[in-house]
């Protein structure tokens, strides 16, 4: 049996050389890839030939249900690929492909499977809001860090998350601050839910666990941001008593504030990443000036500033057979394709090569991974790779000081990193546009839907970095700007990346979030909002791009750019006819500024034109609305004719000067004494000002100098009756 199986290998690798990927590796995963095509839509399944397999199976199922139901199709050991007709444009679809195995490596019967998933698409939709995020930062740096605080938050607005920032103490206990993360989640119920841990926030220890196999001295209680992430589940302090590790940092006694628990006790209901380097100390650069050099490049990654080659490397420095680099293969060949997969060595190559994505695996220490990095050269090095996953002994307990995957985010270029195979990370969704925090959480809630689910659930799934971050970023417009075009606002743009469309939002002062305006992208780099409402507002374009991966194609949407505007209020130029008492002799004339023609009115007296006659005194509304659909209601005040049998009691009165420049005289002479009720309103029926008098012989100064020039009437009432008094103010 073992000479046979000898022989099979050594045809494998013969086949494999070429390729040159390690035969463990190979054995445990299948290198999935997909093409697709719009006429009639399909998706095509690609993989590697594999000659020593035992078949493919084939799943299909809707990205976010929780199982996988039955199989869709087997197809022989030698197929390298399988069509799905049965798919719509515009929908992903997530496939889950077996590799049944003969009792390769382990020769005892046990079912072995090399595994593939991958998330795919024709056309799919761009996501225009994609949830929200809680910056959950350290209140240390709430002044030394405050403008680049304040752009993250714009920055991730730009990408329509609905952002919000809370301070915590580096001290509070981590109960206090979960809390303030559950109060926060009690009011924010979208989907997807980001928590981004920036700075010291306290740091959670749970478990008796050792997921790198050190029994003798890596026992116990590790870091575990997965306590945050979990919302709902019992966490408790009283049964785990192991004090068995050097030093205290591991230990975990009941009462000690370090939970019992070794398994996350219910779902992951929040997408969680940490940006934090205290005790880093091997770095010359301080606390401070690492956060902000990570905040710096990840403003620069989103907005398109960090140009970097969309491929990936392996490096699997163990030879075991578990196949360790497999987790780099299963995710990286969806993202890329195989044949931009490489097994290269990993500092050598990423220091003058840039690969997006990298796995690196070696023996490893808290500081280092053998033939891979050190924390010493992370410290110097600008390695060429934004998204890595590492794997070795003892840097996955993160809190180390000088702790390996934490140097990786704090060296000049990485953006993210994780611990890769303990457990299995997932990450194929982000070849079709999900940001890694997706990623973070499939991998903390995967307690079997996935395979291989090694340590699934497991309460040191962590990832050190940005949780919002995606990985195709397309540039952003540049120079909007916004000018008032009559009853409209005209934006526009330049594009340096010529993009095939473009998305426009608005945002108020009542709108929480970003609100899109065009269904449908536009393809011209000027936009008319022609409803724009008055006052302050902020619109947003993004550039939109049809990308394809080796999972298909969606529709990727850039970072936004935006631009405040003040709109003017649409004016209206009003000529009023008062009516006489006991007559339909008033009549109004509407005269819009702004806008442009052809003009339409609708009257809530029926009447569609500009002008209305025979009116009795009363109010007169409009709907106004011009060629671009703008549409405006607007009233208007008939008045009674002024008269001395307006105001019973009247002898005399007159208003002087008229025109008024700054203060007009109104002297009115009653032969009883009166209580009078005065009230200013301008051409448009809107109350501009108002006082009381009473008496019977007044004569009233009003100072009207903060009024704008135009056409008013006061209106004189007493309990008996009233009348109107026109004037006009000038300007200087």
């Amino acid at each position: 049996m073992k000479s046979t199986l000898s022989l099979l290998i050594l045809l494998h690798l013969c086949a494999m050389s070429a390729f040159s990927q390690n035969i463990f590796d190979a054995r445990q995963s299948v290198l999935l890839q997909a093409t697709v095509q719009d006429d009639p839509p399909m998706i095509v399944l690609n993989w590697r030939v594999d000659t020593i397999n035992g078949g493919y199976t084939i799943w299909r199922k809707v990205k976010d249900d929780l199982q996988w139901g039955d199989s869709l199709a087997f197809v022989g050991p030698g197929s390298t690929s399988w069509t799905d007709t049965a798919v719509s444009i515009g929908i992903g679809y997530e496939y889950k492909v077996l590799k049944i195995l003969p009792a390769f490596p382990f020769e005892n019967g046990t079912p072995n499977f090399g595994s593939a998933y991958l998330y795919a698409g024709i056309q799919v939709q761009p996501i225009h809001y994609r949830g929200s995020c809680l910056v959950l930062i350290d209140s240390t740096f709430k002044q030394t860090l405050e403008s680049e605080i304040t752009r993250l938050l714009k920055d991730l607005e730009a990408d329509v998350w609905r952002a919000e920032s809370l301070f915590v103490d580096r001290n509070d206990p981590v109960t206090t601050v979960k809390s303030y993360i559950q109060l926060w989640a009690s009011s924010n119920q979208d989907n997807n839910r980001e928590l981004f841990l920036l700075g010291r926030v306290p740091v959670p220890y749970s478990g008796d666990i050792v997921p790198d196999g050190h029994y003798n001295d890596h026992k116990g209680a590790w870091p575990c941001d997965s306590y945050y992430a979990n919302l709902d589940g019992l966490w408790t302090d009283q049964t785990i008593n192991i004090t068995t590790s050097p030093g205290t940092r591991n230990d975990n006694v009941p009462g000690d504030g370090k939970f019992d628990n070794s398994v996350i006790p219910s779902d992951a209901a929040l997408q969680v990443g940490r940006v934090d380097f205290a005790n880093m100390s091997l770095f010359p650069e301080s606390e401070e000036q690492l956060l902000r050099r990570y905040l710096d490049k990840d403003h620069r990654w989103r907005n398109g500033l960090t140009p970097v080659l969309e491929r990936a490397l392996v490096d699997n420095n163990f030879g075991d057979q578990e196949g360790l680099g497999s987790a780099g293969w299963r995710n990286f060949a969806p993202m890329f394709g195989s044949a931009k997969v490489l097994d290269l060595q990993y500092r050598q190559t990423l220091s003058n090569q840039s690969y997006l994505w990298s796995y690196g695996c070696g023996g490893g220490g808290p500081q280092s991974a053998s033939d891979i990095s050190s924390t010493t050269n992370f410290t110097t090095d600008s390695l060429q790779t934004v998204f890595t996953m590492l794997f070795g002994s003892y840097f996955g307990d993160w809190d180390y000081p000088n702790n390996f995957l934490r140097a990786a985010i704090a060296s000049r270029t990485c953006l993210g990193s994780t611990w890769g195979n303990r457990p299995q990370w997932f990450l194929h969704h982000m070849a079709l546009g999900e940001n890694i925090g997706y990623a973070t959480q499939l991998t903390m809630n995967n307690r079997g839907l996935y395979i291989p689910s090694y340590y699934g659930g497991y309460v040191n799934t962590a990832l050190m970095g940005d949780p919002t971050l995606r990985m195709h970023i397309l540039r952003p417009v540049e120079n909007l700007v916004a000018r008032q075009a009559g009853l409209h606002v005209q934006l526009e743009w330049i594009d340096p990346a010529n993009a095939i469309g473009y998305y426009v939002y608005k945002k108020m002062a009542t709108d929480s979030v970003f609100q899109l305006l065009n269904q449908v992208p536009q393809t011209s780099q000027t936009y008319l909002d022609t409803c724009a409402l008055a006052g302050s507002a902020e619109y947003m374009v993004r550039s939109v791009e049809l990308r394809t991966s080796a999972s298909g194609t969606y529709y990727n949407l850039s970072a936004g750019i935006t631009v405040d505007f003040e709109s003017i209020p649409s004016a209206f130029s009003t000529v009023l006819v008062v009516a006489d008492s006991g007559t339909s002799n008033g009549s109004v004339t509407l005269n819009p500024s702004g806008g442009c023609p052809p003009y339409h009115y609708l009257w809530d007296t029926g009447q569609t034109t500009s002008q209305i006659s025979g009116l009795e005194a009363g109010v007169y509304c409009v709907m106004f609305s011009d060629c671009g659909s703008c549409t405006e209601v607007y009233c208007a005040t008939v008045e009674l004719s002024s008269s001395a049998g307006t105001l019973p009691g009247l002898s005399s009165s007159r208003l002087y000067p008229n025109p008024v420049d700054d203060q007009f005289v109104l002297e009115m002479y009653f032969e009883n004494y009166q209580d009078l009720h005065l009230e200013i309103f301008n051409t448009q029926g809107r109350s501009m000002a108002r006082q009381m008098q009473s008496g019977k012989d007044m004569i009233l100064h009003w100072d009207v100098n903060s009024l704008p020039p135009g056409f008013y009437w006061i209106r004189v009432e007493s309990a008996f009756g009233r009348m109107m008094f026109p004037f006009v103010i000038v300007g200087e």
